[in-house]
């Protein structure tokens, strides 16, 4: 694709990370420190939000090292969100919102956290300590974060695990990524962002390892897949980070967070990514 235009839209932030979009494509930016926050963006210059980010409630009062967000929008009206925080004890949080839309995100709504119960269950709790607790023994350094039909996929970088919550059975499932693998390639280093395609697929960034790549996880099966690793040095212990896709999905980015580079993809076929 041809770069048009671009424009800075968030200013005097800190450390900002991975986020996630909102169900009416607005950008929640991150903030990976000790009291960072997570901030509602607008791209639309004809919305009434443009270039007037706001905090959002999902960060609290004490804020923490937020990586991304994900939102469960299976109720419209009351759409949920989950982010993740990169840190030892960073408990995961979950802000069910009042209504929908930009303001649903800066008014009242319940905020709570993810406590692991033992290797099968699992609550949402106000108990903030509770939850850190948990954080530490089950899932420390939290960082893609992805929902879909029901189920919050998310990744757990120091143990490169893949947690799959079942939201309506309190129930989840637990796997190290990479693990069962098809084709070429390996997916060996720290799982990093994950985020879901339009049918059976996630797709998954790596950080770290001789040949960090993108890799794409079939939902009904388990198995990894290559879609692309680094074949150059200069790319050792690198990050890959920033999947996105064009209107239509037939391209592909991605970047290399250390060397600075972004890679356009597309399939030989020129089909959608699905």
């Amino acid at each position: 694709g041809e770069i048009v235009d671009y424009k800075n839209l968030l200013s005097n932030t800190k450390r900002n990370c991975g986020g996630g979009l909102t169900p009416w494509n607005t950008w929640l930016s991150c903030e990976e420190w000790k009291r960072g926050q997570c901030w509602q963006v607008s791209a639309d210059p004809n919305s009434q939000n443009y270039l007037m980010a706001q905090k959002t409630m999902i960060g609290g009062s004490q804020g923490g090292r937020f990586e991304s967000v994900a939102t469960d929008n299976r109720i419209e009206q009351s759409p949920v969100f989950f982010a993740t925080e990169d840190s030892k004890f960073g408990a995961m949080r979950r802000f069910q919102a009042n209504s929908t839309g930009w303001h649903s995100l800066h008014t009242d709504g319940e905020l709570t956290y993810l406590r692991i119960i033992d290797n099968k269950n699992f609550e949402w709790t106000k108990n903030l300590t509770a939850a850190r607790e948990s954080a530490y023994s089950y899932y420390q350094h939290s960082e893609g974060v992805s929902v879909y039909d029901g189920r919050l996929y998310f990744t757990a970088k120091s143990t490169q695990k893949l947690f799959v919550l079942d939201l309506e059975s309190s129930t989840y499932q637990l796997e190290t990524t990479g693990l069962i693998f098809q084709g070429r390639g390996s997916f060996n280093a720290s799982p990093d962002q994950v985020i879901n395609g339009t049918k059976r697929f996630l797709y998954l960034t790596e950080s770290g390892g001789e040949t960090p790549g993108v890799y794409v996880r079939d939902i009904h099966t388990g198995k990894y897949m290559t879609i692309f690793e680094a074949g150059d040095e200069r790319y050792l212990k690198d990050e890959t980070v920033g999947i996105a896709f064009s209107p239509g999905r037939r391209i592909m980015y991605a970047g290399y967070q250390n060397a600075g580079v972004l890679i356009e993809l597309r399939r030989i076929d020129d089909l959608p990514f699905p």
